[in-house]
């Protein structure tokens, strides 16, 4: 079975996460409990994903009611999984691209490319679709501040983030995909 999460995409959260820590730790508030940070562990990140996964079927007001003690609320395998403070501090640093590297010409998707790219590729890769494809859009709820969040008054979701697909008609399995990011061209120009 071929894994969509593989070990060059582990590697590059960690890569990415401690670099944007030792590049900003200084402007961060200090205490005792941020002097201990330690490197990112592969086997940590992995820990991250399943839990940020597992916030998504398990929802809270707050990040801390996660690793609550409080019995009507507490979930046990978030403390059991990690601790709350390291969460935290990864949490953080929790980056994907050298922000170094960002230059005028950068595109607006600079900071999410690395995994976006590797996401496309796998998609294309892992799977071969039948002959039935379907193109379509997603919007991505979306309602903080970003230059190229699109609004369209007759969708139920109408801030978001905008995304067209080329899926598998019967299984819905996305094969392609491209983010609009409004740089330079009309929504309706885009590929």
């Amino acid at each position: 079975m071929i894994s969509v999460i593989g070990d060059d995409l582990i590697l590059l959260l960690i890569e990415q996460s401690n670099l944007y820590h030792s590049q900003n730790a200084k402007k961060w508030k200090v205490s005792r409990k941020t002097l201990k940070w330690s490197n990112i562990t592969p086997k940590e990140m992995r820990k991250i994903l399943g839990l940020i996964i597992l916030k998504g079927q398990v929802r809270k007001d707050n990040i801390r009611d996660y690793w609550s003690t409080d019995p009507t609320i507490s979930t046990h395998i978030f403390p059991r999984t990690m601790s709350r403070n390291r969460f935290e501090f990864i949490w953080q640093a929790w980056h994907f691209s050298d922000n170094n590297q960002q230059t005028q010409d950068s595109g607006r998707l600079l900071k999410i490319w690395p995994v976006y790219e590797y996401f496309a590729q796998k998609f294309r890769s892992v799977y071969s679709p039948k002959q039935e494809l379907s193109l379509d859009e997603s919007m991505i709820p979306w309602r903080g501040r970003l230059k190229f969040r699109t609004y369209n008054p007759g969708k139920i979701t109408k801030y978001g983030v905008l995304a067209r697909m080329v899926c598998e008609a019967v299984s819905g399995y996305i094969c392609n995909m491209d983010i609009y990011s409004a740089e330079g061209k009309k929504l309706e120009d885009t590929d």
